[in-house]
């Protein structure tokens, strides 16, 4: 992702201080003039998106909000301070995309994005960067964008397969094998599905799965190998 040049980012600086010591409206002008570049670095990931114009917009919300909230005396960079706000907006908008269905998974990952957008926010009094939301998630951050945007560009224009681990965790599956499983599992009936539910999310025994389901034990054994071998091609696949 191409940062924003160091010229762009002084003349920033130089026109935020003089605006906090006499606010005027042609300084404000020229700081939102001069912090294109900037929040063109944050919608940079969304480029592709048909959402680009509204999140460009509230790149610029939150720059106002930043300049609104900015205390020169805590001797921070105002770029690096907008940024956080910046940055928070975009996923507001984000968030309030709802243009085109999503599956439902992909739903889950964008709730843990944004509470543990909020979360982070309120620990560290700031907002959060991408890669602390990243770890925070244990999503890869271009994982991280492409959640972001389901919503607000159709299925098939998302990487999905960038959804991957940051790190391994044991005992838990890596997201992207994660999703491989959900996907080949929807692929199965739905007494199919609630037996492998029942057996390995539940831990139940046959004999207790094959009396809630009203068959006998043999019924549910059958079905279970034949379920396991579907699970298997559709993996393969």
């Amino acid at each position: 992702m191409a940062q924003p040049n160091s010229s762009g980012r002084q003349d920033l600086e130089i026109l935020v201080a003089s605006y906090c010591q006499e606010p005027s409206e042609i300084l404000l002008n020229r700081i939102v003039e001069a912090a294109t570049g900037l929040i063109s670095h944050f919608v940079s990931p969304f480029s592709f998106a048909s959402c680009r114009e509204d999140l460009i917009q509230a790149g610029y919300e939150g720059l106002l909000k930043a300049l609104k909230r900015f205390e020169p005396e805590r001797k921070v960079r105002f770029s690096t301070y907008a940024s956080y706000y910046i940055k928070g907006e975009i996923m507001r908008e984000l968030q309030r995309g709802i243009a085109y269905d999503k599956p439902p998974w992909l739903a889950e990952i964008q709730l843990k994005i944004y509470r543990a957008n909020e979360e982070l926010s309120q620990s560290l009094q700031r907002e959060p960067s991408l890669r602390e939301i990243a770890e925070a998630i244990n999503i890869k951050e271009e994982g991280v964008i492409q959640a972001m945007l389901a919503g607000n560009v159709p299925l098939e224009e998302l990487d999905l397969t960038s959804i991957k681990s940051l790190r391994y965790e044991s005992f838990r599956l890596p997201i992207e094998d994660q999703l491989l499983l959900r996907e080949a599992l929807s692929k199965l009936s739905e007494v199919q599905q609630k037996i492998i539910y029942l057996i390995y999310y539940q831990d139940l025994t046959q004999t207790t799965v094959a009396e809630l389901l009203g068959t006998n034990q043999r019924r549910v054994s059958r079905l279970l190998k034949k379920s396991l071998e579907q699970l298997a091609v559709h993996l393969a696949s």
